[in-house]
């Protein structure tokens, strides 16, 4: 038995890191009432469907979700630094790094999807995608 995936492994990884992004937007979302979150959330669910499908308009989607994620990750790391936090909480640079990895990690990894979606789509006009009529 064979099968044939309609989503190739670019777009497939993308969709994972999707799903994980609008499970953990929706989650903060709910239990911080943070509108701008479940946005996020939800911009990430119809993004999730759009790479499942392989369709060029979710390319959009993804590269504003991970500028929105990056543009905040970096207001968070200046209000924090602006704030004494990382001095108050940390005995050395290192250790302050070293608990930022993880977020930087995923701002590292939107930024790999970027690059997936812009390798599945390109350049190419958007009619040239998802489309079976002929």
């Amino acid at each position: 038995m064979s099968f044939k995936l309609i989503t190739p492994p670019g777009m497939l990884f993308t969709t994972a890191l999707l799903v994980i992004y609008a499970t953990y937007a929706f989650l903060i979302g709910s239990i911080e009432d943070s509108v701008p979150l479940l946005a996020g959330g939800l911009v990430a669910a119809v993004a999730t469907y759009g790479t499942a499908m392989v369709r060029p308009w979710s390319r959009w989607l993804v590269y504003l979700i991970t500028a929105g994620y990056i543009a905040k990750l970096g207001l968070s790391f200046w209000q924090a630094a602006e704030s004494g936090y990382f001095d108050l909480r940390f005995d050395s640079t290192g250790a302050a790094i070293r608990s930022l990895l993880p977020s930087m990690t995923m701002a590292l990894l939107g930024l790999v999807c970027c690059g997936l979606v812009w390798i599945e789509f390109g350049a190419k006009p958007l009619s040239s995608h998802g489309s079976t009529r002929t």
